[in-house]
């Protein structure tokens, strides 16, 4: 019961279930409410849950603010696109020489699955985060054009427990940040404190090598970052680099 009034108390300005036309409203806050119970999401670092909105804004106790908004966040799901044969990300998943199908092992802000999908790829991605999976599905709600379906699971299991039918997989595991001067923007600062780090990227990799159905694996890695196990080949941005297994690695 504590854990239960802890999780109600985080939502404000939440819509009037009498009134009519704010039931849809009122339902979808009810439906956050139970999800983060019974997936007993620790509420400790959330100050509270916006859900006037269409897509609810999340306040953690340290003052930053988060939202995911597929339609209005023009920065990170409108960038310009041009083609699936030259886009860096593409190539390195094969620019459908392999197939369209993608699996994204970690979704997070789905920033690079959207592209995907707004590049012809039809993508499936895995977020383990209760509340970040909830603000995804609200945002996709709004945006329902997109060949994206979003799982709540952890990759790890999700891989060892799931028939795989995607051609390549997708993997952008977060590391610790190393470099502290420099801190990203509000959002970013929240979703790395909500999220953390992905502790356990090298054993979800070993996992994904072993899907004998998948044709390719793709690690995003940003540029000097270590590899996790030796790449057959890479795709090198500016920034990023795409270490590249072929399915059944190891």
């Amino acid at each position: 019961m504590g854990f239960e009034v802890s999780c109600r108390s985080l939502f404000v300005n939440t819509p009037n279930l009498a009134q009519p036309d704010q039931f849809q409203s009122a339902k979808k806050t009810e439906v956050w409410i139970e999800f983060l119970e019974k997936n007993k999401f620790d509420t400790s670092s959330i100050e509270k849950i916006d859900m006037s909105s269409d897509c609810p804004v999340i306040y953690d106790k340290a003052g930053n603010k988060f939202s995911i908004d597929f339609n209005k966040d023009k920065q990170n799901y409108a960038k310009k696109k041009i083609s699936i044969k030259k886009e860096l990300i593409s190539r390195a998943l094969g620019a459908g020489k392999y197939g369209l199908r993608i699996l994204d092992l970690t979704a997070g802000l789905c920033i690079d699955a959207v592209f995907l999908a707004q590049l012809g790829y039809s993508v499936v991605s895995l977020e383990r985060n209760p509340l970040i999976y909830l603000a995804l599905t609200a945002a996709l709600e709004k945006k329902p054009d997109l060949d994206l379906k979003i799982i709540f699971n952890d990759a790890y299991h999700y891989l060892k427990e799931q028939p795989i039918h995607s051609d390549v997989i997708y993997f952008d595991p977060m590391f610790p940040e190393k470099n502290k001067s420099a801190l990203p923007r509000q959002e970013m600062v929240f979703f790395r404190n909500l999220v953390g780090a992905d502790e356990d990227a090298l054993n979800v990799l070993k996992e994904a090598l072993l899907i004998r159905s998948v044709k390719r694996v793709v690690v995003k890695r940003s540029i000097k970052a270590p590899i996790l196990l030796k790449p057959q080949s890479e795709v090198k941005g500016k920034l990023v680099r795409f270490d590249l297994y072929a399915g059944a690695y190891v």
